[in-house]
C-alpha cells in the first residue's frame, strides 16, 4: 500500500512572537513513517520543513512552508492513503484547506487526520470531526496507533469495520484512545524529513544549536491540570521509555547524523525520577559526549536537588519548569500542586552548576484574580533573584480537548485568529495581555538591574549562539519580518 504523509505549514499569528510560529518538528509522524515503511511504500511531505523560507499571508497570519499547491506537486504518485498530522491547533484551518484540496485532485484516494497526542500545543480531532468530514476526509486517529498499525493498516482499506479509535463519518460517540505500556516504538525516520532545513533556522523550540534532533524519552503526563488537552489525549497516563533504550537512540542519532545536542520533547520526562537517573548513569558509563535540554518542561517537585551534579555530568544544560502560578489557591482550582520553596531551590542549584533554566507563567485563567496575579509577580521575582535565566508567560487559551474547552468558561469573539497562546478573540485579551506585557517587563527590569547576566544574553542572541529559549527570540523576529518583506516585495513585482 502506498501512503503518503503530510505536516502542515506553520501559522504565525501577525505581530505575535510569543504564543505561535514555533516549529515544533514532526516527532510522532516520524515515528509512524518507521512503523508504516516496515511493510509499505511511505512518502512524507513536511510542507514547513520543505521550504521554511517561504511565507504566505492568510487573514490574521502568516503560513511558512510550501503552499498547498506546491505540496500537491511534490506527490509521487496518486497513494491508496493521504494522512495529514493535526501538529498543532494553531494549524487546524490549514490542514482543512489541505484536506479540501487533496479531496478534489485525488477522488479515489482515502484521507486520513492523525491527532498528535504528545505536544500541549495539539489538540483533540474528535471535537471537530464533522469540520473534518466537510472538508473531505474520510477517517480520523486518535490516540496512539503505532502499536496496532497492523489492524489499522487494515481497516484503513474497507472503512467497514473500524476500531474506537478511528473515526469516521458513521462513527457515534467519542474515540477510545490507546495509552499501551511496555510497546517499543522505533525510532523516528529523520532520512525522510528534510532535516537540514530546520538546521538552518535561526531558532528552534528549544535553545538553537547548529544541529540537533529531537527526542521523546517518555509520553503522556499524569497530572490533570483544566487548561491543557494532555490529560484528555493520554487518560493522565505517564509512560517512561527504558533507559538503555533511550540512550541507544542518542548512540544512533551520533553516530548515523553525526550530532551531540537533544532536546527533550517530552511532556513530562523526570516523572519517574529515578529513571532519569538511571539514564543519567548510562551516559556517563558510555562516555558519551552529549547535551541535552528539556525544552517542553518537566515538573519541578521530580528533580531533586541531590540529583543535578549528576545531570549536568551526563549533559544537561538547559530545563523548563512551569509553576503556572504563585497563587496556591489558584493552582488547586487548576488542579495542579506546586512547591513554591523547592522551585526556588531547584533554580538556585542550577545556577550554581550553570544549567539553564525557564519558569513557564501563565495568565487569564478564569478562576485568576488580581491577587494571584500579584503573588505571580512576587514569585517571579523570587525565582529571579535565584538565578532563573528566562521566563514564558502563556495567556490561557481553550484548546479543544482541555477542560476548560469543554466547560465553554472562556468568551471569545468569533474572529479569523488563530487558537494559540496568544488568543487574541478573547473578549478580555487586552486586560489579560497586559498581566502578562507586566510579568515581561518585571523580567526585563530585574535583568537590567544585574548585567553581568543580562548582557551575555544580549550577546548570545546575536550571533546565534543561544542557551535558553527566549534567547533564540531576536534573530526569529528578523528572520521571519525578512521573509514577510520579501513576500510583500514579490507580491508587489506580480501585481498582487
Amino acid at each position: 500500500m502506498k501512503i503518503c504523509l503530510i505536516s502542515p505549514r506553520v501559522a504565525i499569528q501577525k505581530n505575535d512572537f510569543l504564543g505561535s510560529g514555533i516549529p515544533y518538528w514532526p516527532i510522532e509522524l516520524a515515528i509512524l513513517a518507521s512503523t508504516i515503511r516496515k511493510n509499505d511504500d511511505v512518502q512524507v511531505i513536511d510542507m514547513f520543513g520543505s521550504r521554511p523560507k517561504e511565507i504566505e499571508r492568510h487573514q490574521e497570519f502568516y503560513l511558512q512552508g510550501i503552499s498547498i499547491t506546491e505540496m500537491l506537486h511534490q506527490v509521487s504518485e496518486p497513494p491508496e492513503v493521504f494522512m495529514i498530522f493535526a501538529i498543532s491547533y494553531m494549524s487546524h484551518n490549514e490542514i482543512l484547506r489541505c484536506i479540501s484540496a487533496i479531496r478534489v485532485k485525488y477522488k479515489y484516494s482515502k484521507i486520513g487526520v492523525m491527532e498528535n497526542s504528545q505536544a500541549v500545543t495539539a489538540y483533540a480531532i474528535d471535537n471537530h470531526r464533522f469540520e473534518f468530514f466537510s472538508a473531505g476526509a474520510d477517517f480520523l486517529l486518535c490516540g496512539e496507533f503505532n502499536s496496532e498499525w497492523g489492524s489499522v493498516r487494515e481497516q484503513i482499506k474497507t472503512l467497514e469495520f473500524v476500531s474506537p479509535f478511528i473515526l469516521t463519518q458513521k462513527s457515534e460517540g467519542s474515540p477510545t484512545r490507546i495509552v499501551k505500556t511496555g510497546f517499543k516504538y522505533p525510532f523516528p525516520a529523520w532520512d525522510l524529513f528534510p532535516v537540514k532545513n530546520y538546521w538552518k533556522l535561526p531558532y528552534a523550540h528549544g535553545p538553537k544549536t547548529k544541529k540537533f534532533y529531537p527526542i521523546l524519552t517518555s509520553r503522556g503526563c499524569p497530572f490533570p491540570c483544566d487548561f491543557c488537552v494532555v490529560p484528555t489525549l493520554n487518560n493522565r497516563r505517564w509512560r517512561g521509555r527504558p533507559a538503555s533504550e533511550v540512550v541507544d537512540e542518542m548512540v544512533y542519532l551520533q553516530d548515523t547524523f553525526h550530532v551531540r545536542e537533544f532536546q527533550i520533547e517530552d511532556l513530562n520526562p523526570t516523572v519517574n525520577p529515578n529513571r532519569w537517573n538511571e539514564i543519567a548513569e548510562e551516559i556517563i558509563s558510555r562516555e558519551l559526549d552529549v547535551n541535552y535540554a528539556f525544552v517542553s518542561g518537566t515538573k519541578a517537585e521530580t528533580m531533586h536537588v541531590k540529583d543535578m551534579e549528576k545531570y549536568r555530568e551526563s549533559g544537561l544544560s538547559y530545563f523548563s519548569i512551569s509553576p503556572e502560578s504563585g497563587s496556591e489557591k489558584l493552582m488547586s482550582k487548576i488542579g495542579k500542586k506546586f512547591d513554591y520553596d523547592h522551585g526556588l531551590k531547584l533554580i538556585s542549584a542550577a545556577h550554581e552548576m550553570g544549567i539553564y533554566t525557564q519558569a513557564c507563567l501563565l495568565v487569564g485563567h478564569p478562576d485568576e484574580t488580581i491577587e494571584d496575579f500579584m503573588m505571580t509577580r512576587d514569585y517571579l521575582k523570587k525565582l529571579l533573584a535565584n538565578g532563573l535565566d528566562e521566563v514564558a508567560v502563556f495567556v490561557v487559551a481553550p484548546f479543544s480537548g482541555s477542560k476548560l474547552y469543554s466547560e465553554m468558561r472562556i468568551l471569545e469573539n468569533k474572529t479569523n485568529h488563530i487558537k494559540s497562546f496568544s488568543p487574541k478573540n478573547r473578549v478580555n485579551y487586552k486586560e489579560i495581555s497586559h498581566r502578562r506585557h507586566l510579568l515581561i517587563l518585571d523580567f526585563f527590569k530585574y535583568k537590567l538591574r544585574h548585567p553581568n547576566t543580562f548582557l551575555p544574553q544580549i550577546f548570545r542572541s546575536f550571533i546565534g549562539k543561544p542557551r535558553t529559549k527566549m534567547e533564540n527570540l531576536p534573530l526569529r523576529m528578523i528572520y521571519i519580518y525578512f521573509l514577510v518583506f520579501r513576500s510583500y516585495m514579490k507580491g508587489k513585482k506580480h501585481g498582487e
